[in-house]
């Protein structure tokens, strides 16, 4: 019989470490990866609403005679909606009184150009799954009355106050922690 000394090859000890050190690395790198798909989504997201947040501040601007029509249709839309599909559902319920071929010739009054301005751009907002809404930003009530034109998605509602938990930001203006939004102030 011979025997032997020396032990050869690799024991299934070994081989099991290795793959365990092979597994955590792989668990790693698909984190990583997962994290990097979320950040790419947040920031294809955050350029809409920015998109969305000029395309209206420029309808404002062009017409000035009804900047408040264009706060006062948006709040409209938003009074009530908690969540995504129920402000889609009262941008489709107020498609009725929007006559989009009237307006193309000098038929509609400013106050009218803007309330069809800030429905199409909520109606561009349930395609992209983001809500619209406009307040005077904080602290300029009396100064030159900025507009802040407010965008959210996710689970964020489009508003600045404290009590709301899912508010996009605070009464002051600043970014609530969490919150998947944008404000833009406009004038």
């Amino acid at each position: 019989m011979i025997k032997l000394d020396n032990q050869r090859g690799v024991g299934l000890v070994e081989v099991m470490v290795a793959l365990l050190l092979l597994a955590v690395a792989v668990l790693g790198f698909s984190a990583l990866q997962l994290n990097a798909l979320s950040a790419t989504d947040e920031s294809l997201v955050r350029s809409r609403a920015m998109s969305m947040s000029k395309q209206l501040s420029e309808n404002m601007r062009l017409n000035t005679l009804a900047t408040n029509d264009f706060m006062t249709e948006l709040n409209t839309l938003n009074q009530g909606a908690t969540n995504i599909t129920e402000y889609c559902t009262k941008v489709a319920q107020a498609s009725s009184r929007f006559d989009q071929d009237s307006c193309k010739s000098d038929a509609c009054s400013a106050e009218e150009i803007a309330q069809l301005n800030a429905w199409q751009a909520a109606s561009l907002g349930c395609e992209q799954d983001i809500m619209l809404n406009m307040a005077t930003c904080p602290d300029m009530a009396n100064i030159n009355a900025r507009q802040c034109i407010i965008t959210s998605w996710g689970k964020t509602l489009p508003v600045l106050d404290d009590s709301e938990d899912n508010a996009c930001g605070n009464s002051s203006g600043a970014y609530k922690v969490g919150s998947h939004c944008l404000i833009m102030e406009s004038y």
